[in-house]
């Protein structure tokens, strides 16, 4: 029996197992009640409005889709319960769950060709259009390419999760559509800042995963149909590919010290000099007057996100603002009145400044 415990993985081996020596595949369950519960699952429920009463979509039961799924891949290889696998894996996994389903239609093309659901069109020369009909639901613009799009690039706990949708919203001009929040740049570069390096990582490495399988897809018909039959994922791979380099600026390079301070900050005295040895400072210590603005440019991040009308990012914001000002400066921006005074005894502002 396949395991339906984990909801951000799936058991590739066993769903690409031949099911019956004479039939590898087993039977078509296309009119078997689970799979019409799946189809129903599927649907989700458009918005609703009775008057002045809005009743909101709902999105497809992902949980549901996928359990069915897994148990109708029990008796039955068939493209379309991997794409509605897929679909589900991506909506309770994210990229991790849609590089599993793309893996998983990769491997059923390339190994079951001949066999798998739906089959190929015996009366007429082995048509695959019922099969490329179903693989074009990869690129449904209100389905997977939608749900792609708004599936979290990161997630951190008290800033939120942050999709492709709303990394392109926050850099453009464009406003929200209704029922949509724009966030700002800030916030989502603090969530990024904040996020474990890990599991940005796997996030991009799933994406990178999720377009070799597209690629895979498009040869492999290619190959057994032709070209002017097989199927153009163009649309998924570009939004695959704008995922990926929403994302990898993000990541920290492999090679270099993560917690290696800024060149220009000052050391601290008595500190070991890089390479000297000496423990490396904690990934949330200050040693730099570069982490103390960024610190402060996260808890202005906070207060966008969570209390927008509080006053207190405008003293944040000033205090960013004198983070790198030295001493004289200081005084001109908070006091000064006082300037002529510490000219007078210090000699500051009388060509020997600092």
């Amino acid at each position: 029996m396949i395991d339906d415990t984990d909801m951000t993985a799936i058991d590739l081996a066993a769903l690409c197992a031949p099911l019956d020596a004479a039939a590898p595949c087993g039977d078509n369950l296309e009119y078997d009640p689970l799979f019409l519960a799946l189809d129903d699952a599927a649907r989700g429920k458009p918005e609703v409005q009775y008057g002045s009463t809005i009743t909101p979509a709902t999105p497809p039961d992902w949980q549901a889709m996928r359990s069915l799924a897994l148990q109708l891949m029990e008796r039955s290889r068939d493209l379309r319960l991997a794409v509605a696998l897929t679909r589900a894996q991506l909506g309770l996994g994210g990229m991790p769950g849609l590089a599993a389903g793309l893996a998983l239609l990769t491997a059923l093309l390339e190994q079951y060709w001949q066999e798998v659901h739906p089959q190929l069109d015996p009366d007429d020369d082995n048509d695959p259009m019922l099969r490329v009909n179903v693989l074009a639901a990869l690129c449904q613009q209100d389905e997977l390419l939608r749900e792609l799009r708004e599936a979290p690039l990161v997630r951190v706990r008290g800033l939120g999760s942050f999709s492709l949708r709303d990394i392109e919203l926050a850099a453009s001009d464009a406003a929200p559509l209704p029922g949509q929040q724009k966030v700002s740049m800030a916030v989502i570069d603090a969530a990024f800042a904040e996020a474990e390096q890990a599991a940005l990582a796997a996030t991009f490495d799933s994406l990178q995963a999720a377009a070799a399988s597209t690629r895979a897809i498009e040869q492999c018909l290619t190959a057994k149909v032709g070209a002017a039959r097989a199927l153009d994922l163009a649309p998924l791979s570009t939004l695959l590919r704008r995922a990926g380099a929403a994302l990898q600026p993000h990541l920290r390079d492999a090679g270099a010290d993560p917690q290696r301070p800024d060149d220009d900050a000052p050391s601290t005295p008595g500190a070991p000099a890089a390479g000297q040895g000496g423990a490396a400072p904690r990934a949330d210590q200050i040693t730099s007057r570069a982490d103390v603005a960024r610190t402060l440019e996260k808890l202005c991040a906070y207060y966008a996100a969570h209390e927008p009308s509080s006053p207190v990012p405008l003293l944040l914001r000033r205090a960013c603002k004198l983070v790198d000002m030295g001493f004289a400066d200081l005084m001109r921006e908070l006091a000064p009145e006082g300037l002529a005074q510490l000219a007078q005894v210090s000699g500051i502002g009388h060509g020997n400044e600092e």
